[in-house]
């Protein structure tokens, strides 16, 4: 069986093609599809997106068994339901599963197994599935309430909001986020960097691309990004032990997996992580998908529909085209 999975995040999408078999026959990435967007931009760049990866595998969207999107704010119900039309006006209503992002990711880490996961990129979520099988999450705000404490959008907004307040000072460490600001907006000088700041504010992509930046100072030694990346951990963290506790899975040591370009690219985030919940779990072990998240929803909707999948085939022939995973 011929299945399209889809991981549809608020920077970017990813997805790919494969077989029950274990065989991988396309893999592409383009532009955002995170149903937290007010318009219906996401909802069609999917329609267009999904018929066009089909054809990357020589195939049509008639030729797939099952379709499975993994999406950034489909908790919203008012994007659900138009998701769904215009699935339905696609013809593939009765061949699909759609389950969030951070459930896809999870599936590529510890399948049905308990376990819990935190995604870090444009934003940030914990996830967890307890023994029972019943899930918690926590964090996972969004934008609308001024970013998840520590995600991407979140370090990136709150850096504008420190420079600016700290506009009449000086010193290295604000100097080398200045340029560094103005670098990433494409501006001559500070004030129209903000300007421009301004301007996105719409465009989380934009914003959360300075989170990845405020990371790789704080790793440097810029103590103004290293106490942006402390504050936002730390809120994360608290959140983080709230869920655990609640899916009885505190353990020393205890594996965590981990998901997004924040958290798998920098270490230094997860140490000053891990460093918020020591006195709760001494001992982390991080654990990463040896899978693209585009797997995901379709290794999912695979499960749930009693689907077999030759994991050690796909295995194998995803390493033979991996492409590295950007959250």
């Amino acid at each position: 069986m011929n299945i399209l999975s889809v991981d549809g995040g608020a920077t970017q999408t990813r997805g790919i093609v494969f077989s029950s078999a274990g065989a991988v026959s396309a893999f592409e990435i383009t532009e955002p599809t995170s149903l937290s967007r007010p318009d219906d931009a996401s909802i069609d760049q999917l329609t267009r997106f999904m018929p066009e990866l089909a054809s990357s595998a020589e195939l049509a969207l008639d030729d797939m068994g099952l379709i499975a999107l993994g999406l950034a704010g489909v908790s919203d119900e008012n994007a659900r339901e138009r998701l769904f039309k215009a699935m339905d006006k696609l013809g593939v209503g009765e061949r699909l599963v759609v389950t969030s992002d951070v459930e896809a990711a999870y599936e590529t880490i510890f399948g049905n197994a308990a376990g819990v996961l935190v995604s870090v990129g444009t934003g940030a979520i914990g996830w967890a599935r307890d023994k029972a099988g019943n899930s918690y999450r926590a964090s996972g705000r969004g934008p609308q309430l001024g970013g998840d404490p520590g995600s991407g959008y979140w370090l990136g907004k709150n850096l504008m909001v420190r420079l600016i307040m700290m506009e009449t000072q000086e010193s290295p460490d604000l100097e080398s986020l200045r340029e560094k600001v103005m670098a990433h907006y494409d501006a001559a000088d500070f004030e129209e960097a903000a300007q421009r700041a301004g301007e996105t504010s719409g465009q989380l992509h934009v914003i959360a691309g300075l989170g990845r930046m405020v990371c790789e100072e704080a790793a440097a030694g810029n103590e103004v990004a290293l106490s942006l990346v402390q504050e936002g951990t730390l809120a994360l963290a608290e959140d983080l032990l709230e869920m655990v506790e609640r899916a009885d899975l505190k353990s020393d040591p205890m594996t965590i997996g981990i998901n997004g370009s924040i958290i798998v690219a920098n270490p230094i985030f997860r140490q000053l992580l891990a460093d918020g919940m020591m006195y709760d779990i001494p001992t982390i072990n991080w654990r990463t998908a040896t899978l693209d998240p585009a797997f995901g929803a379709g290794l999912l909707a695979a499960r749930l529909r009693e689907i077999p999948v030759d994991m050690q085939a796909l295995q194998a022939a995803w390493e033979q085209r991996r492409v590295p995973a950007n959250g």
